[in-house]
């Protein structure tokens, strides 16, 4: 697994796990606020862009085998977990298979325990997104990737976002460049997985960032977070959509250094 490293190398590691079908250049305004103070370190994950992955690999239990070795590595102790959307399930997985030991803090951005909907459970994507619906965006991204691509990009922001153009337009294209049948088969795994009981067992500091105006999680999921990990932060992002440190990085960086200079 590729990982980009800056920062003050004997500094408290920060690790931040970047979501679906996107990759750890998307936390670059988190370099310049948090280098001078911090060790950094920002992986690709498997099947994204300097990491490739045979498409059977690409399970949410993998990326988090993947992300243990990385730790072991670079012999990462007291680190803090940074996870925007498919990032904090990895960070869930890891956990409930290796512990949180090795961690000082966990940072969930934007991300909800279970991703799809049902009868029991309506804090997963917006609108009642359930098996069903999710069963036919993967077989949309097997089909027409970059459709769905262009597609899915304007849900990354508030609707009414002010964030530069030319960086949208970046991030357009870095999506582009992702694997259809890749990201398909990540996203069934996404789809399969169930963190609700984790939640209450955790027994670290947890900060919560939810943008307001996510266009994929409602307010209500984080928080639900907020009512079951004992003793966690929430913080909300007026004006912000699903990706709060591009939108608005100057008030993400003050809410994550606040929780950072808390611990």
């Amino acid at each position: 697994m590729y990982v980009a490293e800056s920062g003050l190398q004997n500094g408290r590691a920060l690790v931040f796990l970047h979501g679906w079908a996107a990759h750890g250049g998307y936390f670059a305004p988190q370099i310049a606020a948090f280098g001078a103070r911090y060790r950094i370190l920002l992986p690709d994950l498997p099947g994204h862009r300097h990491s490739p992955a045979a498409p059977a690999d690409l399970t949410i239990p993998y990326l988090a085998d993947q992300l243990h070795v990385m730790f072991n590595a670079h012999d990462l102790h007291e680190a803090v977990l940074v996870g925007w959307s498919m990032g904090a399930m990895v960070a869930f997985d890891y956990i409930t298979r290796y512990g949180s030991a090795s961690l000082a803090g966990l940072v969930i951005e934007d991300m909800t325990p279970r991703i799809v909907n049902d009868r029991e459970w309506q804090f997963g994507i917006r609108n009642g997104f359930d098996q069903a619906q999710s069963e036919t965006a993967m077989q949309m991204m097997r089909t027409d990737w970059e459709s769905y691509a262009h597609n899915a990009l304007p849900h990354l922001f508030a609707r009414d976002s002010r964030i530069d153009p030319a960086l949208v337009r970046w991030i357009g294209e870095e999506m582009a460049r992702n694997d259809g049948a890749a990201m398909a088969t990540l996203w069934q795994s996404m789809a399969q997985q169930d963190y609700r009981w984790l939640l209450p067992q955790l027994e670290l500091p947890v900060l919560i960032l939810h943008g307001n105006e996510s266009q994929l999680y409602e307010p209500a999921v984080s928080q639900w977070l907020a009512a079951n990990i004992a003793g966690a932060q929430r913080r909300c992002l007026d004006g912000a959509g699903h990706s709060p440190h591009l939108e608005m990085p100057d008030t993400y960086n003050a809410a994550l250094r606040d929780f950072l200079d808390r611990l």
